[in-house]
């Protein structure tokens, strides 16, 4: 009961923070203003066709249209963070048109609005606890060279995003926590700003563009070369589309298994002495923990 009494009170602290609140106001504001006496009719014209305060048959099939685009898109959500920015969009994107259609002055007025808002209030950055290490191009190098002239495996998993990008910001949370779950001295987490370091997409041949389908990438180096990354390419070239949950990551990258080979028995030599005195090697094992 308390873990269902601290989860609620979560949800509405969330709530009340600037970003979440100021964007579900925008995200209604069509709908109050037009439903809403006495705001309604002072805003809106009285038509011969229609009540007062009632929304026309268009502006319920852009309504019904949000819902449907809305669930087409967060059907595989990966958390609610992710859930909320897309609806968020979409909302705000339907409230543009339909102030549009009443009037160009509203949507203008919307729009501007809109941007005011995304100014003063950003969404928030991921603030909890993780495991990984940021890095900038010469430490990355630096890394992965010396990863190479590593005798046991060394993995590092490394995601290149930017904080522009709604999906890199969902991201954060779920590579975090997985960082906390599985990170070993030999299974290490890293991340790069490709915004601060834009020349860097042609090297790592990641698309940091607008309308880049490759942000958020992640790729996975074992012994400082990259072994697979997500999202990856069809034979044509596309990219394909990929879900950046917390099972898919684990279960793609085969991090369990990392880790616990990382973590399992590893042969040590023993070096002991027999009846005559002559020192003989022998291997046993044991368990140890990194």
């Amino acid at each position: 009961m308390e873990g269902v009494i601290q989860v609620v009170r979560e949800a509405i602290r969330q709530l009340f923070v600037p970003y979440n609140l100021s964007n579900i106001l925008l995200g209604v504001s069509f709908l109050v203003i037009k439903t809403v006496p006495p705001i309604c009719t002072w805003l809106f014209p009285a038509r011969d066709d229609l009540g007062p305060c009632e929304l026309d048959w268009r502006e319920q099939e852009i309504l019904m249209f949000l819902l449907l685009a809305i669930f087409a898109k967060t059907r595989r959500a990966t958390s609610m963070h992710q859930y909320a920015s897309t609806t968020y969009l979409f909302s705000k994107a339907a409230n543009f048109i339909l102030f549009m259609r009443v009037d160009p002055r509203f949507g203008a007025i919307f729009a501007i609005l809109c941007l005011v808002i995304f100014l003063i209030f950003p969404k928030p950055a991921y603030t909890g606890e993780d495991t990984i290490k940021f890095y900038s191009p010469d430490s990355l190098e630096e890394a992965l060279a010396l990863a190479k002239g590593k005798r046991h495996a060394t993995y590092l998993l490394m995601e290149y995003y930017t904080a522009w990008s709604p999906d890199c910001q969902s991201l954060a949370p779920v590579f975090a926590d997985i960082s906390n779950r599985f990170n070993t001295k030999s299974l290490q987490f890293g991340k790069m700003d490709l915004g601060r370091y834009p020349a860097l997409g042609n090297k790592y041949k990641i698309d940091t563009g607008g309308m880049s389908k490759e942000l958020p990438t992640l790729i996975l180096y074992e012994h400082g070369r990259e072994k697979m990354r997500r999202p990856g390419h069809d034979v044509k070239g596309k990219v394909v589309k990929y879900s950046f949950s917390d099972n898919d990551i684990v279960r793609d990258f085969d991090l369990r298994d990392i880790y616990d080979r990382s973590r399992g028995k590893v042969k040590e030599a023993k070096v002991e002495k027999t009846t005559d005195g002559v020192e003989e090697v022998t291997d046993t094992t044991k368990d140890k923990t990194e």
